[in-house]
């Protein structure tokens, strides 16, 4: 879990301008050390003619406290080291994948004598391979989120092992759409060669969960593009005992380009208020403007905004100031990331407040973290990092919380015209694009 304690705030008005941090150094997630592996010690078991036989050593690759999700990530890595078709290189010598039969790999060399005898040890190389993760389904039982959360972890820790690129899911789903196949189509040898080579993966990962009691089923598939088999289907079953409804959060990056309305609308709020937050005789519309983008696109979120004239009867009640704000109201894990960065600009210039509002274990109430960004009338990329943000305090109200931002425990994420900013009566456009965590 990442946390950020809160620090003693300096006076001044903190203003983010024009152009990007350097990104910040992404902080390790708590979780099992894991060993990376850039060859295998093996054993030369026989030798005939161009081709030899070997024996690999598999380690343990996770050290610690392994839970069902990371014993997968292990499963998946073993049994992909090397695959059938591939080339790589035994010791100095370049070599083929023929086949693998569990430990035991048979290997044709290539272009020179075999110069390996029984007995022998020896290190294959292990090159890097992309694979291609098709969205895991339960298909057995009513926790649809267990998916999301196993299929999360699985690939982090295959991208943290360092023997896998990671093909993005819009990609994936942007070439099955173009193949027109359904996930069954993926176990067909003919469209998974063509889909490996459109995306350039080497594997195919799909998974299926079914639950049975209190414990989960998992089944998993690796399909080898190059022979357009399945080289390995394995399954685990495990307790997700510790896995609460209630607590799953959204992992992956925030959808923040607009020009595909279906795919850029998920947590954002849309529509027209009057005289609620933004005060008497005040509004907010939020919509899709779709004359005008950051770096050329067509396509952005605006808000048009005034601010009224003063504070409504339930604005008192609430104790709150007035102001409009574009919103995203995803719940969300954010520890995987280090900040975030978006493209925004303003039909003049204005001082607007960037928030992201945490929410605590042990109480209802919430912190909103923040800091102020001067915005102007060009589009500009601003780049916060999230240990860059201050905590925003109430006059006359007494915090009763941790004051430790929770990057796992996010409730919404806010760009905001506020009359701690600027004055009542001011009105306004602010147009939104390209947002996106680091």
């Amino acid at each position: 879990m990442k946390k950020y304690p809160h620090v003693m705030m300096s006076s001044m008005i903190a203003i983010l301008f024009i152009g990007c941090y350097p990104a910040a150094q992404k902080r390790i997630v708590e979780q099992p050390e894991i060993e990376s592996v850039f060859y295998l010690p093996a054993e030369i078991i026989s030798v005939d003619k161009d081709l030899v036989t070997i024996r690999v050593e598999k380690p343990v690759l996770f050290k610690g406290d392994v839970k069902l999700a990371l014993q997968l990530a292990q499963g998946i890595i073993q049994n992909s080291y090397l695959l059938e078709g591939k080339e790589t290189h035994l010791n100095q010598t370049r070599v083929k994948v023929m086949r693998v039969m569990g430990d035991d790999i048979q290997l044709k060399v290539l272009g020179k004598p075999v110069p390996y005898k029984p007995g022998e040890v020896v290190k294959i190389s292990l090159e890097k391979k992309t694979i291609a993760i098709r969205d895991f389904e339960v298909i057995i039982g009513k926790n649809k989120e267990v998916a999301k959360y196993v299929q999360e972890d699985v690939t982090t820790a295959l991208v943290n092992s360092g023997q896998f690129n990671v093909v993005e899911r819009l990609k994936l789903k942007s070439v099955l759409d173009e193949l027109t196949l359904s996930e069954l189509g993926l176990t067909d040898s003919k469209s998974a060669k063509q889909i490996g080579k459109l995306l350039g993966a080497d594997i195919i990962l799909t998974g299926t969960l079914a639950a049975t009691g209190e414990e989960w089923n998992v089944n998993l598939r690796l399909i080898n593009t190059e022979t357009g088999l399945i080289t390995t289907a394995f399954n685990k079953r495990g307790s997700l005992h510790e896995l609460k409804e209630a607590s799953f959060r959204e992992t992956r990056n925030i959808d923040g380009r607009f020009e595909d309305n279906a795919s850029g609308l998920a947590g954002w709020i849309i529509g027209t208020q009057f005289d609620d937050k933004a005060g008497k005789g005040g509004y907010q519309k939020v919509y899709i403007d779709e004359t005008q983008g950051a770096n050329g696109t067509t396509k952005s979120l605006a808000m048009d905004f005034r601010l009224g004239s003063g504070k409504s009867r339930k604005l008192r009640k609430m104790r709150g100031g007035i102001r409009a704000s574009i919103m995203n109201r995803l719940k969300r894990d954010l520890s995987h990331y280090s900040g975030i960065r978006f493209f925004i600009k303003a039909n003049k210039d204005l001082t607007i407040r960037f928030l992201l509002a945490d929410s605590q274990k042990n109480t209802v109430e919430e912190e909103n973290w923040f800091h102020n960004i001067l915005v102007t009338k060009d589009w500009q990329e601003v780049c916060i990092p999230f240990n860059s943000l201050s905590l925003q305090k109430v006059r006359g109200r007494r915090l009763r919380t941790n004051q430790i931002l929770e990057l796992n425990n996010i409730e919404r994420i806010e760009w905001v015209v506020s009359e701690r900013n600027v004055k009542r009566r001011t009105e306004g456009t602010i147009w939104l694009d390209e947002v996106t965590f680091y």
